[in-house]
């Protein structure tokens, strides 16, 4: 088990490409502390280039799943060594992504959106997702300066 903070795994992070806001890091190690070796499920909307999966994986050791989402077809060419990552391609607001992503898992206890920024999509994915998080479980919206 990895007891890197999330800034540490950022920052040695070699391959897929991620750009998370540095600020975000120290928050997330806060606010992700209580899931972080707990046997959790995870969404994140959009992933772009796949780094921020890996770094996911090993920040959350005892993940049950890390679904990453993303419109962009060239994500389907994301290959992963840990079986608990998967990328479901395709609108995250469609009926058809949502149920591949619910197959893939039933309830999150985490969802990050990190897809388009833009309002409309990102009150859509709320509505569509937040009733598949389980009580207690956190729901983060990346990027609203953008929106």
């Amino acid at each position: 088990m990895s007891s890197q903070t999330i800034r540490e795994l950022y920052e040695h992070h070699e391959g897929k490409t991620s750009d998370k806001w540095s600020l975000y890091l120290d928050e997330y190690d806060k606010i992700f502390a209580p899931y972080r070796y707990r046997s959790v499920r995870f969404l994140e909307i959009g992933v772009q280039n796949g780094g921020s999966l890996d770094i996911w994986g090993h920040y959350f050791s005892q993940a049950e799943k890390i679904i990453g989402c993303d419109i962009d077809a060239r994500c389907a060419q994301l290959q992963y060594d840990d079986p608990r990552i998967v990328v479901i391609v395709g609108d995250a607001n469609s009926d058809d992504c949502e149920q591949k992503i619910l197959a893939q898992a039933p309830g999150f206890e985490i969802i990050i959106d990190d897809g388009s920024h833009r309002s409309s999509d990102i009150g859509r994915s709320f509505v569509r997702y937040f009733r598949h998080l389980k009580d207690g479980g956190v729901y983060i919206v990346e990027d609203l300066h953008a929106s």
